[in-house]
């Protein structure tokens, strides 16, 4: 994620240093309008006029804040990623047992996946207009948090009595079933909740471990 936070350093703005809290203010109004215009009207059709006059501000306004609409984007997964590192790869410095850090782990995940549902989907369905140095952003920062939870099954491995598991595959699958929430969690509407979908999720990663 280091790259990520190179990238997002990278974004001028024209705010006079030490106003740091003003700068991560209006660029988070930025960031939860734009999510919602690229969502309804696609990245392509949102000019940055069109988040200016949602916010109730200037054009130049915005531009104050990043320099171009690719800027956006980036800042729309930093949000996401600055949850990922205040909430879940903290959880590797708790005194937790492998198998609770773990269950922690998916339940944390998930929920963030769950506020930042919204963002995700701009994030996958608006990624390609990115360019590819931009794009790999993104590759990293999923293959980091698969790498969290490989940390945290090999050590369930080490420490309980499991089946032998490509614990690579299975960090990728519980990766992929929280990007599943979060793109379609209204396809689960009256069928189950965040915390039912959770529960289910990571009893089939135990039983596929064998200790469910």
């Amino acid at each position: 994620m280091e790259e990520l936070e190179r990238r997002v350093a990278r974004i001028r703005t024209s705010i006079s240093k030490g106003r740091d809290d003003l700068v991560a203010d209006n660029r988070l109004k930025i960031v939860e309008t734009a999510t919602r215009l690229f969502r309804a009207d696609g990245y392509h059709r949102t000019a940055i006029g069109d988040i200016a006059r949602a916010l109730g501000v200037s054009q130049g306004n915005i531009y104050q804040y990043v320099e171009k609409k690719d800027d956006i984007l980036i800042l729309i997964l930093y949000s996401a990623v600055e949850d990922y590192k205040s909430q879940l790869f903290v959880l590797e410095t708790e005194p937790l047992a492998p198998l609770d850090m773990l269950r922690r782990a998916i339940e944390t995940y998930y929920a963030i996946l769950d506020r930042h549902h919204e963002k995700t989907t701009v994030i996958y369905h608006q990624i390609f207009h990115l360019t590819r140095e931009d794009r790999k952003l993104f590759g990293q920062v999923e293959a980091e948090v698969t790498a969290l939870f490989q940390r945290l099954l090999d050590a369930v491995v080490a420490s309980e009595d499991c089946i032998e598991t490509d614990t690579f595959v299975l960090a990728y699958d519980i990766v992929s079933l929280g990007h599943m929430w979060a793109l379609k969690y209204r396809r689960f509407d009256g069928h189950t909740t965040l915390e039912g979908y959770t529960r289910t999720q990571t009893d089939f990663m135990l039983r596929i471990l064998g200790l469910h």
